[in-house]
């Protein structure tokens, strides 16, 4: 066995005294250090997804909007061009044979 070998054979990591090693103020204020650069970074990662997320859909639920405008805009004109006094005049004397009433059908009611 070489040399090189030898030492990692014999350091405190493989030879099960892992838990016996101290760590140094310094040393484990930089690994809380890592461990919380590494909460914020994955923090970053997952708040940008979700705003990328939300701004395409927002901008689906936009142009869903647009063209619920447009339709709601053509629905509001045919609904006019259908309600014409003269539109409804003509289908209730074709469709229903109604028809104006004469002078002499028609009675005025007065009250005292």
């Amino acid at each position: 066995m070489n040399a090189a070998a030898r030492a990692i054979h014999q350091s405190n990591l493989f030879s099960g005294r892992l838990l016996e090693m101290r760590l140094s103020k310094e040393l484990s204020c930089v690994l809380v250090l890592l461990l919380a650069l590494l909460i914020s970074s994955l923090a970053v990662i997952y708040v940008t997804n979700e705003h990328r997320l939300s701004y395409s859909q927002l901008q689906q639920l936009k142009s869903q909007e647009r063209q619920l405008q447009l339709e709601r805009g053509r629905l509001l004109l045919e609904q006019a061009s259908l309600a014409r006094p003269a539109r409804v005049e003509q289908l209730a004397i074709d469709k229903l044979r109604m028809k104006l009433p004469a002078d002499k059908g028609t009675f005025i009611l007065r009250t005292k």
